[in-house]
């Protein structure tokens, strides 16, 4: 922790226990986290004592009009909550009211005072001795908490019903569209061959919610970096006075710096966090690359001029959360908003733009087409651009776009909160995956309030983020948001490379490039992706910001094919049953191309599409250059794989999702789900990058069908150079 201060605090002019502060101050919005009433008590106890010690607490005054005891007047009052009365709320209040209390004061030890909640103003926690009686006036502090309802991820036990959740008469679900049986209903559907024991849940939860007001102070360097970054206020707030409540050696000690600092490193799990943004795929790269070339890279049956099958055409609702599309498009579709209305393919949203009649006519290329405005039409067109014989074609043709506008113009503070607003309110019933092709970056952490947001829909809606443009490598405890939030099974981070078809690499240009990680899932290319802007024109745009969606439409076929081809229990249907969003983020990953040039750089490899759309067989491509697919009917239970990992030598077949040979090192690499039952996939996906197989021998039998007769396959296990499992066994 960092030692800070007090100095600026103490040149308050101040009678008795309160000062008027007489600059402007910055106000933070504090929440919070408990589940129930003594972690409450607690909260609210750091809040009371982070403020107090460090000269930020806000005073008023109340008449004990109903009963003389301290605690009674603050519950009173609204002004604490919870199971327990703590002796440090008690010695606070004795302190700011010395009049009518005393109590022993004792200096706390050196060691805790750099923790602002194990002492009260330098002096250790002690019992009050109170003269009070009904009609006294006491200072109190000045705080308007409100309940709120905010939706978290909770375990429950494996036979949880929506039934079973009590909902409280403090509950109001109304700012997520619907009663709180409904949003319960909507964010728990059911799930096709669910895992079997405990598992996690979305539930409403009541939280307190408060304004809280720091002093803005010079010496302060957190505080200076929200400067201009937060809610400024003009009025002034009577603080409390360091130099009547406190110890002298806590004045002394911190008497060169600010303690707001401290302050703000101890609340900050429970503020709402300021970040800035940071656009992606804005990109000048020549234009080089056509479609074609794109759909030969992701392997897309498009490339081959084959339009997509019958069961890969259900459509799906995507959301894409970005810049605002003013006009429609000819080659994008129909798309909604969140407040209703629909933007058909050529409609003016604003007066005096262009009419439909004045539009281009849907085949000009325009390469300056560049500015902020065409980045949420751009992402919309790689997405879902329709078959219509007008221009070009999205990777998914037949998804269903839902525009949620991401407004840049909101001061800093605003841009993470209303996020995790949007992402919580504003996803439609039925959507299951959400393009954010863009990124935030946290003035200070711990806040969590996106994770949440994001959590919370990991039964219902897989997220993925765009990997950012800063040409850095990032690692553990990178801060980009969402990017490195995708350790949640519903969110899925995407490289951008570049157009080599052989030996990929990450995108980079002289003045940018995209992020990379081992941690991030998988890749996708960044250059010069065709698309659609404002205005019915098309141009190449590049970024990670492009590589994103390619990604997202991939993610709807998945979740498209599947619930079509799984989904075959008539209650499941009836009910709205779907694919976990971990088992379509497990499957892209595990189903990319792998290319050795990437290691440490992607956790797998590059997009592949065919392989992660063909969900109802297992694909076998062996060395001597066949390729099977069908079902498997015999395989050995369990390979042996030669690995300096005892733990990894044997390994269940039914548990394998991949193995594909790396040639660089005459060795398989294997991607196994691990943790669960046999055959399950929610267990953790793991990777091996170095399995020497030693099951060669036994036969492998397949079941497939050509020109509409079925035949059975056999070879031996040491004939595999690829494997990719269904999606599902059985």
């Amino acid at each position: 922790m960092k030692s800070i201060a007090l100095a600026a605090i103490l040149a308050m002019g101040a009678a008795g226990a309160a000062a008027q502060s007489a600059v402007p101050e910055l106000v933070l919005e504090w929440r919070s986290h408990s589940d129930n009433a003594v972690e409450l008590s607690t909260e609210v106890e750091t809040l009371y004592l982070s403020l107090f010690n460090s000269g930020n607490l806000t005073l008023r005054t109340v008449k004990m009009d109903q009963s003389p005891f301290v605690e009674h007047v603050l519950r009173n009052e609204k002004l604490f909550f919870g199971a327990h009365f703590p002796q440090s709320i008690d010695a606070m209040m004795c302190d700011l009211n010395p009049k009518l209390c005393s109590r022993t004061l004792t200096g706390a030890p050196q060691s805790q005072l750099s923790d602002l909640t194990s002492h009260v103003g330098g002096f250790a926690a002690s019992p009050g001795r109170w003269r009070t009686s009904v009609g006294n006036t006491i200072v109190v502090p000045d705080y308007n908490f409100r309940s709120i309802t905010t939706l978290v991820r909770k375990q429950v036990p494996g036979d949880w019903t929506v039934d079973d959740f009590t909902i409280s008469p403090e509950m109001d679900c109304s700012a997520f569209k619907g009663s709180c049986k409904d949003v319960i209903a909507r964010f728990n559907p059911p799930i096709i061959k669910a895992p079997d024991g405990k598992r996690n849940v979305t539930l409403p939860q009541v939280q307190l919610q408060a304004p809280v007001t720091f002093r803005t102070d010079a010496r302060s360097k957190l505080v200076q970096s929200l400067v201009g970054a937060l809610v400024t206020s003009e009025r002034t707030k009577t603080f409390t006075d360091p130099s009547a409540a406190f110890s002298p050696v806590w004045q002394k000690q911190y008497s060169d710096t600010s303690l707001n600092d401290l302050a703000l490193e101890t609340l900050q799990p429970f503020l709402r966090a300021t970040g800035s943004i940071k656009e992606y795929g804005l990109g000048d790269e020549p234009l080089v690359a056509r479609q074609m070339d794109l759909f030969k890279l992701i392997h897309h049956p498009f490339a081959n001029l084959e339009d997509l099958p019958e069961q890969h055409r259900h459509p799906v609702i995507v959301v894409v959360i970005d810049t605002a599309v003013t006009n429609g498009h000819c080659d994008l579709p129909a798309m909604t908003f969140s407040d209703g209305h629909t933007l058909t393919s050529t409609e003016p949203a604003d007066e005096g733009e262009p009419t439909a009649e004045t539009l281009p006519d849907c085949s000009e290329i325009d390469p300056l087409a560049l500015s902020q405005s065409e980045h949420g039409a751009a992402v919309a067109g790689v997405i879902a651009s329709p078959e219509n014989g007008k221009g070009m074609v999205g990777v998914n043709p037949y998804a269903r776009l839902h525009m949620i506008s991401f407004d840049k113009t909101l001061s800093r503070d605003r841009q993470i909160v209303r996020l995790a607003e949007q992402l919580t309110t504003d996803i439609p019933v039925g959507a299951r995956v959400a393009n954010l092709s863009f990124g935030l970056l946290p003035d200070f952490q711990g806040n969590g309030e996106v994770e949440n947001a994001l959590r919370i829909h990991e039964s219902r809606l897989l997220i993925v983020a765009a990997a950012g443009n800063e040409a850095k490598a990032l690692s553990n405890g990178c801060q980009l948001i969402p990017a490195c939030l995708n350790a949640l099974e519903n969110v899925i981070t995407v490289v951008g490379l570049d157009d080599n078809l052989d030996n990929p690499a990450p995108w980079r240009t002289a003045t940018q490039g995209s992020n990379t990680s081992a941690m991030f899932e998988i890749g996708a290319p960044a250059m010069n992706v065709l698309t659609t802007t404002s205005g019915n024109v098309f141009t190449h745009m590049s970024g990670t910001s492009f590589a994103a969606p390619q990604v997202t439409a991939v993610a709807s076929l998945i979740f498209s094919t599947g619930e079509f081809i799984y989904g075959d229990d008539p209650a499941l249907l009836q009910a709205g049953g779907q694919i976990a969003p971990k088992v379509v983020k497990d499957r892209l990953i595990y189903t990319a191309d792998f290319f050795p040039g990437l290691n440490g750089r992607v956790m797998a490899g590059r997009l592949n599409v065919e392989r992660a759309i063909n969900l109802q067989y297992a694909q076998f491509e062996l060395f001597d250059g066949r390729r099977i697919v069908g079902q498997v009917v015999e395989v050995p239970n369990t390979i042996a794989c030669r690995s300096p990992d005892p733990a990894q030598q044997f390994q269940p077949w039914w548990n394998i999702r991949r193995l594909t040979f790396n040639d660089a090192k005459d060795r398989h690499i294997l991607f196994r789900h691990v943790g669960g039952e046999d055959g399950s996939r929610y267990g953790a996906l793991e990777r091996d990058a170095s399995c020497l197989v030693a099951t060669l021998s036994p036969m492998v039998e397949v079941r497939r069908t050509v020109d509409g007769v079925p035949e059975v396959v056999s070879f031996p296990f040491s004939a595999i150079r690829d494997y990719t499992s269904p999606l599902f066994q059985g």
